[in-house]
C-alpha cells in the first residue's frame, strides 16, 4: 500500500507541476489577437480614469504591440519582427494617452475652452509644452517623456490622442503621471504593474524559407 500511495503522490505532484507550468507559460498569439489581449483592461496594461467631465485612457504599448498595429498583417515574418524590435530598442517605454469626454460627443478642446483665446492656448499647450507635464514614477526614479506626439485631428473626433515614450529605468512598477495645466482636472495618475508586464503573451511569427532554386 505504501508503494502505491507514494506512486500516486508522485503522479499528483507531477500533474500539478505540469498544470502550474502551463498556467504560467506565456501565450503565443497571432497579431490581431495579440493587440486585443494588450488592449483588454483586465490584463492591467490599459487603465481608465474618469475625472468629471473627462475620461483618461492610458495604454502601455510593448514594442511587439506597436509592430502588430503598424504592420496590419494576419501573420508576421520572424525576421521582420526581429528587425523592427531592434529599431524600437530596449531603453524606452511606450504609451498611448487619450483624453475623451466622459459623456457626449463634443470635442474635449471645444467643450473645455472658455473662449477662443483659451482654445488657442490649449492647442499650443498640447502641441508643445505639455511634454514637460508627462512623466513616469519608476521606483525612486522619475522618467521624463523623451518622445512626444500630439495627434492633431482638428477636432474631428471627441478625444485627444498622444503617442509618448519615456526613458526606461529598469524593471519595477510604474506610475504614469499627467500633471494637467489647462483642463482644470489636476494630476492624472495610473499604475502599471511589472507583474502584468511579465505576463505579456508572445507574438506569433512565421519563418520565411528562402527559395531553394535561387
Amino acid at each position: 500500500m505504501d508503494k502505491w500511495t507514494n506512486a500516486l503522490a508522485r503522479s499528483l505532484a507531477l500533474g500539478m507541476g505540469l498544470l502550474l507550468l502551463a498556467c504560467t507559460r506565456p501565450e503565443t498569439l497571432l497579431p490581431r489577437s495579440y493587440v486585443e489581449w494588450i488592449e483588454d483592461p483586465q490584463h492591467g496594461l490599459r487603465v481608465e480614469k474618469t475625472v468629471d467631465p473627462l475620461r483618461f485612457e492610458i495604454q502601455y504599448q510593448p514594442p511587439a504591440y506597436l509592430i502588430a498595429q503598424e504592420e496590419r498583417r494576419e501573420s508576421l515574418p520572424a525576421a521582420l519582427v526581429t528587425e523592427r524590435l531592434a529599431e524600437f530598442g530596449s531603453d524606452l517605454d511606450y504609451y498611448q494617452f487619450r483624453i475623451a469626454p466622459a459623456t457626449g460627443q463634443q470635442n474635449v478642446l471645444l467643450r473645455s475652452a472658455r473662449d477662443e483665446a483659451d482654445y488657442h492656448r490649449m492647442v499650443d499647450y498640447f502641441s508643445y509644452a505639455a511634454q514637460e507635464d508627462f512623466y513616469l514614477l519608476h521606483g525612486a526614479d522619475t522618467a521624463r517623456c523623451v518622445l512626444y506626439q500630439f495627434v492633431r485631428n482638428y477636432e474631428l473626433t471627441p478625444h485627444l490622442e498622444f503617442a509618448l515614450a519615456f526613458e526606461r529605468k529598469g524593471e519595477g512598477d510604474r506610475t504614469f503621471v499627467f500633471d494637467d495645466q489647462v483642463l482644470r482636472v489636476g494630476a492624472i495618475k495610473a499604475n502599471i504593474e511589472q507583474q502584468k508586464i511579465n505576463q505579456l503573451p508572445k507574438l506569433k511569427t512565421r519563418v520565411c524559407l528562402k527559395n531553394r532554386n535561387s
